[in-house]
């Protein structure tokens, strides 16, 4: 599921300028506003319509918005808009592949599960290949099948429905995997072995894990991993800081390192909650195409009462971090000293708008993101001061897992001396590959203008 840097308020906002009542559902005869789209970046085959339920109406209001409201709407490449067999098929040819990869669609009552609710459907685990290919359990969901069968990060998955992981290609591990029921074979981390059965079911986000305030030479750090930006998970920042806070805590570790992104409203409150002394000033400057710069905004960070007040954070990263999570960083750089410790990030400095049609939530890339600096094309993803792979074979919070080992060292001003040293910490350097097969599996000035989302 694609998750967005994106929020419900901002359909009011447009309903208000577009003089329309909000919380009404836009509709529009395709007419001259379609028309005028098609003209500037070429959708042939465009018949007259209104945007109804039709498959032709869907498919309209789509190649609406991607001619307009899309930041790359100049960009878009000529499509046959008859001759496109659905609406998400649509969106996808007409999206700028060379830097979008994100713009998408999905049920609406799907999105707000997830984002508004904290809740999708799965088995509740994340998975990820150990330095020798082995398929292990990156983190768990508590309120998940996985949860509470009492799975934990490091298990190794050894075999599936009876059959050893080693005798399987990845389509046939995928296949099994993405079965209602599963068996697996679990490997512990002690070495002990025995089966759980797991079934598909409703799964209650957990958004902060392992949260703990770690004593070392320079004072005590607090620590938490941060999942995903969904509004269940606010609450859980907010207790969790408010124990930093407590205990004085003079430096932080935040692990985003399967963080996705999800909801900027909630990336404003981590911002907020890091850096108390920078309330009031943006966190991120959403910059949208010619055509509607005037719904450039400043999302300003806030006062929060958990917040606390340190001179130096360290970001742990993967390939998988990304969107809100990429923003938190390059935002918070104007205003305390920030480094990244892990793995280059995965590079998406850009967030999504979404619009209700017909049951379905529409998002496609309306706007960059800039820091108060001006700073902000990370396509190429942000890079670590500290190359460091993840550590699967340690629980979160643990100051002998790589990552985190490695950032308690920067935050006590031991700065990289080597790749290999500290890589070090998760094991030798020298490590054999996976399997291919295996490996595939798990795949300027400001306007003065208030912050929203």
């Amino acid at each position: 599921m694609p998750i967005h840097a994106v929020d419900d308020r901002w359909l009011e906002m447009k309903q208000r300028a577009l003089g329309q009542q909000p919380g009404r559902r836009r509709h529009f005869s395709a007419g001259a506003a379609l028309a005028l789209a098609c003209a500037s970046s070429g959708c042939s085959g465009v018949a007259e319509t209104s945007y109804d339920c039709s498959l032709a109406g869907r498919k309209a209001f789509v190649a609406s918005i991607m001619t307009d409201y899309y930041l790359w709407y100049d960009r878009v490449p000529e499509v046959d808009y008859v001759a496109a067999e659905s609406p998400e098929e649509l969106m996808s040819q007409m999206s700028f592949r060379e830097l979008d990869h994100w713009s998408g669609m999905q049920r609406q009552a799907e999105r707000s599960a997830f984002f508004d609710q904290g809740r999708f459907q799965g088995f509740g685990y994340t998975l990820g290949l150990d330095h020798q290919g082995g398929l292990r359990i990156s983190w768990v969901h508590e309120g998940s099948a996985a949860g509470r069968a009492g799975l934990d990060r490091g298990a190794l998955i050894v075999g599936v429905n009876g059959r050893a992981i080693t005798d399987m290609s990845s389509h046939e591990l995928g296949t099994e995997l993405a079965q209602d029921v599963v068996l697996h074979r679990i490997q512990e981390l002690d070495g002990t072995e025995h089966d759980v059965e797991l079934t598909q079911g409703d799964v209650e986000i957990t958004s902060v894990k392992g949260a703990t305030v770690l004593d070392t030479p320079n004072g005590p750090v607090g620590y938490l991993m941060f999942t995903t930006f969904v509004r269940p998970g606010e609450d859980e920042l907010r207790q969790a800081f408010a124990d930093f806070r407590a205990q004085g805590v003079q430096g932080l570790v935040i692990d985003l390192r399967y963080n996705g992104g999800g909801l900027l409203t909630t990336a404003a409150l981590l911002g907020s909650l890091i850096d108390a002394s920078a309330a009031g000033q943006p966190l991120i400057v959403e910059t949208y195409n010619e055509r509607h710069s005037d719904l450039n905004r400043r999302r300003l960070m806030y006062d929060a009462e958990e917040a606390v007040s340190v001179s130096h954070v360290v970001f742990l990263t993967t390939g998988r971090t990304a969107s809100a999570s990429e923003q938190v960083i390059n935002g918070l750089r104007p205003y305390v000293k920030v480094d990244v410790v892990g793995l280059k990030t995965l590079g998406k400095p850009v967030g999504a708008d979404s619009w209700e049609h017909c049951e379905y939530s529409i998002a496609p890339i309306t706007f960059h993101s800039l820091n108060a600096a001006g700073e902000g094309d990370f396509f190429e993803g942000i890079e670590p001061v500290c190359d460091v792979e993840d550590d699967l074979l340690h629980r979160l919070g643990d100051p002998e897992e790589a990552q985190l080992g490695a950032a308690l060292r920067v935050l006590d001003g031991k700065l990289c001396e080597s790749v290999q040293a500290l890589r070090s910490w998760a094991g030798p350097v020298s490590t054999p590959e996976p399997e291919p097969e295996l490996r595939r599996l798990p795949a300027g000035p400001l306007p003065d203008l208030p912050g929203w989302y």
